[in-house]
């Protein structure tokens, strides 16, 4: 081989090398520290370490672009105190989706709020485009959904030998006596702790079902999440895969599921016996555990310079979900504060929302539409790949909105929580409840409150990027539906720094 070929050949290979390392690690620290400065401002974190662990093509890219997925680990220092659980300002959901990590590649984050010098540590990625001879980011890279945790087995509580002395006393002394109501009374009450007894060590040797959400969806890996810390306290959580929030409530009144989530209005609704449970009759025995997250209006269009509000989807085709359901309508009162009638000013598509966003890229819809947790893993996931944007909500209607409906807030999709998210989006929001019936036991109720609002229980780590939100300083904001007895107590418990 001839040297001038020799030449050629290694130019080539020191040129293949390049661009198989590029981006390098100077690159990332310097997008990763102006991403964090843009989201949370400067000072709050400094990174302490990062490095490079590798690259590989990015297969999803849009034909004729070449990406690259690159991975790395990241130390960050906390300069200042914080609280990374807030609902409507940048906290452990923006720092997932500006880091490309998962809710379990992150530890550091607690729920109590994180001290100047404390470490958050991530496994974390980045999705780089090649732009000539250089190569720029495009945006970090998505996460998928854990898998359900598998349960240990729990252990059943000592039964006290005074407490069943004293009961055999009480029985035979009845027994004996010519009072038909005392012997009447003791029947009932005996008959009503069986059953409550049976209940209660039925649920703790086959576990909490817990009705969650939709595969791969945010309720479903909360319902994991907490199943995986409850653990801890040797409370067994049995995550259910369902309909969603409407399916929950159904499960909780015919007993299936002991445990549930849902949006505050469709607690409400159910609570009232109005909207899609009017055919059922009031839910009076419906109670709160308490309010987990914030769940928030999603309105997504394609990045278009002429789409700049909600006014302007005016002619346009949305997609708001399945008819009939409580989001939907909540939906169509949001468009309604902006003038906007179902049939005369918009075209209602029924396409559920993780269907709707790539229906939306192919302009088979205009808009997509959705009351979801921060950040939303479809969303999260569509925005890495396709150009398409989040739109404000008007303040006017804003503030008609919660003015109309005490479960809505006026909440910020905070800045940094999606893909290319420069500035916070204006909107409404309403809690997640965490919810039961009044057929659950007080000592029950204590104990699920104690699992979920604990300070350290890791939510985030455990994998639901929602969790980071769950907190005591919130557990009563939002609430549609009375509180149950024994989560009044055990939060009034944790408020004041005494858990039992």
């Amino acid at each position: 081989m001839s040297m001038f070929k020799r030449l050629v050949l290694l130019l080539l290979c020191l040129a293949l090398t390049a661009c198989g390392r590029a981006p390098d690690a100077d690159m990332l620290r310097t997008d990763v520290e102006r991403s964090l400065a843009s989201a949370y401002g400067d000072g709050l974190f400094r990174i302490a370490e990062l490095k490079r662990m590798g690259s590989a093509a990015d297969n999803g890219a849009p034909p004729g672009e070449t990406r690259r997925v690159v991975y790395y680990d990241i130390a960050l220092d906390v300069g200042r105190d914080v609280s990374l659980g807030a609902w409507d300002q940048p906290g452990a959901a923006s720092l997932v989706t500006l880091l490309g990590a998962g809710p379990r590649s992150i530890s550091g984050v607690k729920s109590g709020g994180n001290q100047a010098g404390d470490r958050i540590v991530a496994h974390a990625s980045a999705i780089y485009r090649q732009e000539g001879e250089g190569w720029k980011l495009v945006t970090p890279a998505g996460f998928k959904a854990a898998e359900a945790p598998n349960l240990d087995t729990g252990a059943p509580p000592p039964v006290t030998r005074q407490l069943l002395d004293t009961l055999d006393q009480i029985t035979h002394s009845v027994a004996y006596s010519a009072s038909s109501t005392a012997q009447h009374v003791v029947q009932q009450e005996l008959e009503r702790s069986v059953a409550r007894i049976n209940g209660r060590l039925s649920r703790l040797q086959q576990g909490y079902p817990l009705a969650g959400g939709p595969d791969r969806g945010e309720y479903v890996a909360f319902a994991r999440a907490l199943s995986a810390v409850a653990r801890s306290q040797q409370i067994r959580v049995s995550p259910l895969i369902t309909g969603g929030g409407a399916e929950n409530i159904a499960l909780l009144r015919s007993g299936d599921a002991v445990v549930g989530l849902a949006q505050a209005d469709t607690a409400r609704l159910a609570y009232d016996g109005k909207g899609p449970f009017a055919g059922q009759g009031p839910f009076t025995g419906l109670r709160a555990l308490g309010s987990l997250y914030p769940e928030l209006v999603h309105i997504v269009v394609r990045d278009d310079a002429s789409l700049r509000g909600v006014r302007d989807l005016k002619g346009k085709t949305i997609a708001l979900g399945p008819e009939g359901s409580a989001v939907r309508a909540t939906l169509e009162a949001v468009l309604a504060a902006h003038g906007l009638q179902p049939g005369r000013d918009y075209t209602v598509a029924s396409t559920p929302f993780a269907a709707s966003l790539p229906a939306l890229n192919s302009g088979e819809v205009d808009a997509a539409a959705q009351v979801i947790g921060v950040p939303a893993t479809p969303l999260r996931d569509a925005l890495t790949q396709a150009r398409l944007k989040l739109l404000p909500l008007d303040p006017a209607a804003i503030k008609a909105l919660t003015a109309s409906d005490s479960s809505l807030m006026p909440l910020d999709i905070a800045a940094g929580t999606y893909p290319n998210q420069a500035e916070a989006i204006p909107t409404v929001g309403m809690a997640a409840l965490l919810l039961t019936t009044a057929d659950l036991t007080r000592d029950e109720a204590l104990v699920i409150v104690r699992a979920v609002y604990l300070t350290g229980q890791d939510l985030l780590a455990a994998g639901s990027a929602q969790g980071a939100q769950v907190s005591i300083a919130t557990a009563r904001r939002g609430l549609t539906v009375p509180l149950h007895d024994g989560a009044q107590e055990g939060l009034a418990a944790l408020e004041h720094g005494k858990p039992r």
